[in-house]
């Protein structure tokens, strides 16, 4: 087990150099490349942008998103579903996946959702019921400035 769990971290490593490498600009344009790219390259299920309030006290989901057009349609199905129940929640620092990534501005996975209490990772129940298994978050810098956090998931 601690093998398979070696490696995975060691592709995560590996996702967050390939981010590294684009020339994303903080742009919908620019966020949809970055979450399309990702996911494709990492068979993510699905990519999801974080960026903060007008007044940078929480983070709101922004309205780019991504499905992996490679998956079967009940799952794409349940993915919009957490989409959709996601858009009424806001981040502060250190809460969620999201805010605890924006204030440790380093990259976070977290293998198995479904193990964490709903006060680690806020959308447990949602997470449960779309089938939603893995996340990971990663900060995005623009400029060596905090701009998002780009989130991913797995349903497998």
């Amino acid at each position: 087990m601690l093998i398979k769990e070696k490696t995975k971290l060691e592709s995560v490593h590996e996702e967050v150099k390939f981010l590294h490498t684009l020339k994303v600009k903080n742009t919908r344009n620019g966020l949809a490349y970055a979450l399309k790219a990702v996911c494709e390259f990492a068979k993510w299920d699905y990519g999801e942008v974080w960026i903060p309030s007008e007044e940078a006290t929480v983070l709101e989901i922004s309205p780019v998103w991504y499905v992996n057009s490679s998956i079967d349609s009940a799952t794409v199905n349940a993915l919009e579903m957490f989409r959709f129940c996601s858009e009424g929640f806001v981040m502060p620092p250190n809460v969620g996946l999201p805010g605890r990534v924006w204030l440790s501005q380093q990259a976070e996975w977290i293998p198995n959702l479904s193990t964490q209490s709903e006060s680690y990772f806020l959308r447990n129940k949602i997470a449960k019921a779309c089938g939603v298994k893995t996340g990971l978050g990663i900060p995005l810098f623009v400029n060596h400035e905090f701009e998002a956090v780009l989130t991913f998931f797995k349903t497998i």
